[in-house]
């Protein structure tokens, strides 16, 4: 019985031995496993942080061009209606000149045609 006993206490005292060693096994590999995942994402999000961060690199440099050409088509039209203006301002000028000019000529046929008149008299 003492056989039994102590092959039954032997088994109970290696059963908890083993599960305690086990225990702290598994509790090892939970963390190292834990640890992994914590650094798998880690490396992902950073790749993903560096990817947003060149992503967002490249769009300020797409809008600053696009601001660049905006300024530049900005001073350029700027420039057209200036002169436009100057345009229309010289035409308004000419068209006054040339009114004139018709006035003037009107006066001077109709003094030429008295004149014509008087010296067929």
């Amino acid at each position: 019985m003492n056989e039994i006993l102590i092959t039954g206490i032997f088994s109970l005292v290696t059963g908890v031995g083993g599960w305690f060693v086990a225990r702290r096994k598994n509790l090892a590999e939970t963390q190292a496993s834990e640890l992994d995942v914590v650094e798998k994402s880690v490396k992902y999000y950073r790749e993903m942080v560096d990817d947003l961060g060149k992503r967002l690199k490249d769009a300020t440099n797409e809008l600053a061009d696009a601001t660049e050409k905006h300024r530049l088509a900005i001073d350029e039209l700027t420039e057209a209606k200036n002169e436009l203006k100057s345009v229309k301002t010289k035409l308004k000028s000419l068209e006054k000149k040339f009114e004139d000019l018709a006035q003037e000529n009107r006066y001077l046929v109709t003094e030429l045609k008295k004149y014509k008149q008087l010296r067929v008299n």
